[in-house]
């Protein structure tokens, strides 16, 4: 039985963790709060706490055995937490890994397509972030680069902040970006364990980039609310690393997805997407 080990067990992992168990894989991961997972661990799971600047208690017993890595953990200051902590734990990793990133690694693309063989020039110190760690990953272990969009699911997504009123839609001129449900992420990183290929990038993306208010208005039209009213980006009084989400210009897609995995997104859109959540009482 094969294990697989995932850093960060949260709104990616734990779905694409669950997947791979349903497979017959084991499952050995990392959270923060390992209560929050008891659930799991009554089924199996191994859960260990990890976070940035506190790595793991026995990383010999943890690492024993385990066939693939898949980290999920973003870039925090400016580097990679798993590597910074157990790079050199794992200098003998010799099994499948796969690194969840995004794609603010991109320029501002507003009139063109970036596809995975676009090159990286992001604009953010998020995006900068982004590709150190993409390339640390890819020199330690050939590691395969997952670059999603906006990922959205029951649970994130503009339901539930149209209805504790939180929902907001701003405005700026050419803003445009793409999204990608968490049941495409795992599928499509699951299928990429099954056809492997050393340092391959994939961009996780639907096919219908739109503005941030196009689905705001459209989810609100769904459970028959009003939208809230635009704001202009410089009346919204955001943050510097939120204004730098609502400044983004990019169409993504894939030639992967399809050509080298014979995969079709469940939810190309997010009309498909949004109304999937619905369905599910989201």
């Amino acid at each position: 039985m094969k294990t697989v080990f995932i850093f960060g067990l949260g709104y990616v992992g734990v779905p694409l963790a669950q997947a791979l168990a349903d497979q017959g894989w084991q499952i050995r991961g990392t959270t923060r709060t390992p209560s929050k997972l008891a659930n799991k661990a009554d089924q199996g799971w191994q859960i260990l706490p990890f976070q940035s600047g506190k790595p793991l208690v026995d990383p010999a017993a943890a690492f024993a055995d385990i066939n693939a890595i898949i980290s999920t953990i973003t870039a925090i200051g400016g580097s990679d937490p798993v590597l910074d902590a157990h790079g050199d734990d794992l200098a003998n990793f010799s099994g499948w890994s796969g690194y969840v990133s995004a794609t603010s690694v991109y320029p501002d693309m507003p009139h063109g397509i970036c596809y995975e063989d676009t090159e990286v020039a992001p604009a953010t110190a998020r995006g900068k972030a982004r590709v150190v760690a993409e390339a640390r990953w890819q020199e330690a272990f050939g590691t395969e680069i997952f670059r999603a969009a906006g990922i959205y699911g029951v649970g994130r997504s503009p339901f539930d902040s149209l209805r504790d009123g939180t929902a907001r839609i701003i405005e700026c001129e050419e803003q445009v970006f793409n999204r990608i449900h968490v049941d495409d992420i795992c599928r499509i990183i699951i299928a990429a364990m099954a056809k492997p290929r050393s340092g391959r990038i994939i961009n996780l993306a639907d096919h219908k980039p739109a503005p941030q208010g196009d689905v705001v208005r459209h989810a609100a039209g769904l459970i028959g609310m009003e939208p809230p009213m635009p704001q202009r980006l410089e009346d919204a009084n955001l943050s510097p690393m939120a204004k730098s989400f609502y400044v983004s210009r990019r169409r993504v897609g894939s030639r992967i997805i399809k050509p080298d995995l014979g995969l079709d997104l469940l939810y190309p859109d997010y009309e498909t997407g949004l109304a999937a959540i619905l369905a599910a009482g989201g």
